[in-house]
């Protein structure tokens, strides 16, 4: 029998909801702790998951015998809390990204393989339909040779930031709310990389300064200094192919359709992709595919591929045909599974290469390829546009 986890979430925010039942659910993980330092935040979280053990602060979580972390809290922060975690002998889950410099990232490489314990970073689009669709298409030999590919998050900042910044940041949330759209860019990146598995290897990114009047993006204001709100690279790949990312905080689109979508284009076949809309073609055909990568409503109807599509405003909400649910635990049917279907495969995937059953289908030098991208991307366009070297780390 495997060993079982005993793991500490860290962070009792909004996000961590929708995984601690799942970690909580998981035949091979014992028991779930919670680490906040906001008392308030953590007796109402760990109430409402009976959590017995809380830690107000990560020194008395490595005081614990609690061996494994999944980490919930600021985007900017996860470098810091992972590095830590790894050097206390912890296996990690953390949300993304995996860090916001290029030193961030080279240190967590370098410990991570040095310790041998696992290191997942949590990206959702590996699992999103039509990535899963386009990468067994690419792994067959159906598309070809890698030509160009397109990967955005067109995440306007009404559409959920707002509140999650602010219920975040304080009374100074605006200072954080301005972070970098190209540092939160492996969504994207990871939907073209995910399937080719080459990585970038240098960039041109234009940003543009953000015309909205209600300080989000100041640079007077902002921890970062950035004014930018939009952000658009064009990547070369090592494979010789060309990536095109985009990420949008100010964009007119609708919210929780696929905010987060791709189009792929081989020597021999292409995976194209819009809001409630998918096709694939080759020189000679051409098919709608749209019915295999929508998801289901599971959680209304675990289990079950009869029931009509959910409207587009819960895209999010269970499985597309394209999944295979084979290998989940049946403790998590008709649990909720977020972000196109993502949330209890990473969950899954992570427990089962943290006890030594099976590699995580991501690893640190996945984290690496998708996230190293963004930092350069982001150095290029407060640089004006500039074409920077990607470096190889991983």
């Amino acid at each position: 029998m495997s060993k079982k986890l005993k793991l500490a979430i860290i962070g009792g925010g909004q996000f961590s909801a929708s995984f601690i039942h799942l970690f909580q659910a998981h035949p091979l993980v014992a028991e779930v702790a919670l680490v906040e330092p906001n008392e308030e935040r953590g007796k109402i979280t760990s109430a409402k998951f009976s959590i017995k053990d809380v830690f107000a602060s990560l020194d008395e979580l490595w005081n614990s015998d609690f061996d494994s972390v999944a980490i919930f809290t600021p985007r900017w922060t996860h470098a810091e809390i992972a590095l830590a975690a790894l050097k206390n002998n912890r296996h990690v889950y953390t949300a993304v990204p995996m860090g916001i410099t290029i030193e961030e990232v080279t240190e967590l490489v370098k410990v991570a393989k040095a310790t041998k314990l696992t290191y997942f970073m949590a990206e959702t689009s590996y699992y999103y339909p039509a990535v899963v669709y386009a990468r067994k298409k690419f792994l067959n030999g159906d598309m070809g040779q890698f030509v160009y590919g397109e990967g955005e998050y067109l995440h306007d900042m009404s559409h959920g930031f707002f509140d999650a910044f602010a219920a975040n940041g304080g009374d100074d949330w605006k200072a954080s709310a301005s972070f970098p759209p190209m540092l939160y860019s492996t969504h994207s990146t990871s939907t073209i990389l995910s399937v080719t598995g080459s990585h970038a290897i240098s960039v041109t990114c234009l940003g543009l300064k953000d015309s909205i009047t209600d300080g989000i993006f100041d640079e007077d204001v902002s921890m970062w200094q950035n004014n930018q709100s939009n952000q658009i690279a064009l990547f070369r790949n090592s494979d010789g192919g060309v990536m095109r990312i985009a990420e949008l905080r100010r964009v007119g689109t609708a919210p929780l359709e696929p905010t987060v979508r791709m189009s792929i284009f081989g020597t021999e076949g292409s995976f194209e992709q819009q809001v409630g809309y998918a096709s694939w073609s080759t020189k000679n055909s051409f098919d709608i595919v749209t019915d295999e990568i929508n998801t289901w409503s599971d959680v209304e109807n675990p289990y079950s591929l009869q029931k009509d599509f959910i409207s587009p405003n819960k895209w999010d909400g269970g499985f597309a045909r394209i999944h295979d649910r084979s290998a989940l635990p049946s403790s998590f049917n008709g649990l909720s599974n977020g972000h196109g279907g993502s949330h209890q495969y990473m969950v899954h995937d992570f427990v089962m290469d943290a006890v030594g059953e099976k590699p995580a289908p991501m690893n640190i030098d996945d984290a690496a390829r998708f996230t190293t991208p963004g930092i350069v991307a982001h150095q290029s366009a407060i640089s004006g546009g500039v074409t920077m070297p990607i470096p190889y780390i991983f």
